[in-house]
């Protein structure tokens, strides 16, 4: 169970401005949800240059936020979070994170279809008058997260994949298992955690065989992706943001590498993380990447395997870092909030 407390709420509310003002003026709009620390921490950094911000979070929709786009005899956009109504000129940055309206959830049946359908377009509506700098652009997020389009992606940049099938007929996966028995992983399509109920489903990389496929015809209902399993030496975790890269080496502990498919069922005290110098090659794949899926900010994956061969896993053009940060001295953060502070001096 996940307590969903917003840091910034301990601060009175700091990133909406004056509690007294009824109409505020940010220059960076924060779209994401309640429970993001990354976000957090750049508003921090924002404010302490001076540069105020709002944040509309997941949870604020439908009932704290609103929306009215007037077209005709004026033209004007209108947007409210609570109280506070936001005056959407001056807004010069957005810096999109987790705000996938699909996951709307507030009533059930037809009601909540209809809800979803509406909302869905009405952010279509927002992407649309907000024209300043998105990091990411939403459309740009959501083509980079298709897991086929970045694994073609990378390919086409000269990164080695793993042999992969996309699959929702049992027979497919069947066969795919037998040519890789004992060495085949399963990976969801998207998001590898929902939260329902305040309660946290995670769906991490496991190790699957054919007898786990032909006893069950769940596939049918949720495709799943199907992996050669790459047996690892370690992960290398890439920040890349705008043109710099900040690579991280990820290592397992000895006793716990043998039944390893994923580092988020290995709990943080069995991981080493390390600063790593990559091969400037490797550098300029990771940059490319990034500018031909549109993306300004994103964490790359990648896996070393026991020949020392280097294999594109996915990228994640959200990316979270904090948890790097604990570990390892490195300045995403900063560099993320800098990102924002040149755009806005442009």
């Amino acid at each position: 169970m996940k307590n969903n407390t917003n840091p910034l709420d301990l601060l009175d509310k700091l990133n909406i401005g004056d509690v007294k003002k009824n109409r505020v003026s940010p220059q960076v709009l924060i779209l994401t949800k309640r429970m993001d620390i990354e976000s957090d921490l750049i508003g921090i950094q924002l404010l302490r240059n001076g540069i105020e911000y709002i944040k509309i979070n997941e949870e604020d929709i439908p009932l704290d936020f609103g929306a009215e786009f007037r077209v005709g005899r004026e033209n004007s956009v209108l947007l409210k979070l609570r109280d506070k109504e936001i005056v959407t000129e001056s807004i010069k940055v957005v810096l999109f994170r987790y705000f996938d309206l699909k996951f709307l959830k507030h009533l059930t049946g037809i009601h909540q279809i209809y809800v979803e359908q509406q909302w869905y377009q009405l952010f279509n509506c927002l992407q649309a008058s907000l024209r300043c700098l998105w990091i990411n652009d939403p459309n740009n997020t959501f083509s980079s997260e298709n897991r086929l389009h970045q694994l073609l992606v990378a390919q086409k940049n000269g990164f080695r994949i793993p042999d992969t099938s996309i699959t929702n007929i049992p027979s497919s996966g069947i066969r795919f298992c037998n040519e890789y028995p004992t060495k085949t992983v399963a990976k969801v399509l998207h998001h590898h955690e929902i939260i329902y109920k305040e309660y946290s489903y995670r769906f991490p990389t496991s190790i699957i065989t054919a007898d786990s496929l032909s006893n069950i015809n769940g596939l049918r209902y949720a495709p799943l992706i199907l992996q050669k399993r790459i047996l690892s030496r370690e992960e290398i975790r890439i920040t890349v943001v705008d043109d710099k890269v900040f690579p991280i080496r990820i290592t397992i502990s000895k006793n716990k590498r043998k039944y390893y498919s994923d580092l988020h069922k290995i709990e943080e005290r069995f991981l080493n993380f390390e600063n790593l110098d990559i091969e400037k090659n490797i550098e300029k794949k990771c940059i490319k990447l990034n500018r031909e899926l549109g993306l300004l900010l994103s964490s790359i994956d990648l896996m070393v395997d026991n020949k020392g061969e280097l294999y594109f896993l996915e990228i994640n053009p959200i990316g979270d870092w904090n948890w790097l940060e604990k570990h390892v001295d490195l300045s995403i953060t900063d560099s993320v909030s800098k990102l924002i502070l040149k755009s806005l001096e442009r």
